[in-house]
């Protein structure tokens, strides 16, 4: 019986459990991040201040460009949980409509812009998913560490043991 080797295979399925189960968590955390609820920063006309676009009633027409006619690439926020509720009132008031997606995401879109602009606008954030689920991903770097560090750790101790074992042989 080689107990060595038997260790050492002992150690290769532990740290294959390791990874697979640290994998679970950071794919469920990349997923987690990627869904959820989102809106379309819509670009303002360049004759509106910002300050007064907030505070002022205005139609949504008159404060942002059509998504066809920004000269800016898309851009997509995802709303926190703590300004659903108003979302949810933008909806039910009919300001907004929900697009709901594949992945499980939503986007938040305004009425106020017609429907092929919605279509495209729905067809940009789409398309952008998969750098959503990157950004996310970039985001685990500690979570490899996490991977990485007790079973390497694990292996340096049984080395260190065999070899101070190894000192107390007979010569």
């Amino acid at each position: 019986m080689n107990v060595s080797r038997g260790a050492f295979r002992l150690w290769v399925v532990l740290t294959g459990l390791w990874l697979a189960l640290v994998g679970f968590f950071a794919w469920d955390e990349v997923t987690r991040t990627t869904r959820g609820h989102y809106q379309y920063a819509a670009e303002l006309k360049e004759k509106v201040d910002p300050w007064e676009a907030y505070q002022n009633k205005r139609p949504i027409a008159e404060l942002f460009k059509k998504p066809s006619e920004t000269k800016w690439a898309a851009s997509f926020s995802k709303i926190e949980y703590q300004y659903q509720a108003g979302y949810d009132a933008a909806v039910k008031e009919g300001s907004q409509v929900v697009v709901d997606f594949p992945d499980g995401s939503t986007l938040n879109l305004y009425t106020a812009f017609a429907k092929p602009e919605q279509e495209l606008v729905g067809r940009w954030f789409w398309e952008n998913r998969w750098q959503r689920r990157l950004d996310a991903l970039s985001q685990q770097g500690p979570l490899l560490a996490i991977a990485l560090v007790p079973p390497l750790l694990l292996l340096a101790v049984w080395f260190v043991g065999r070899w101070v074992l190894a000192g107390f042989r007979r010569a």
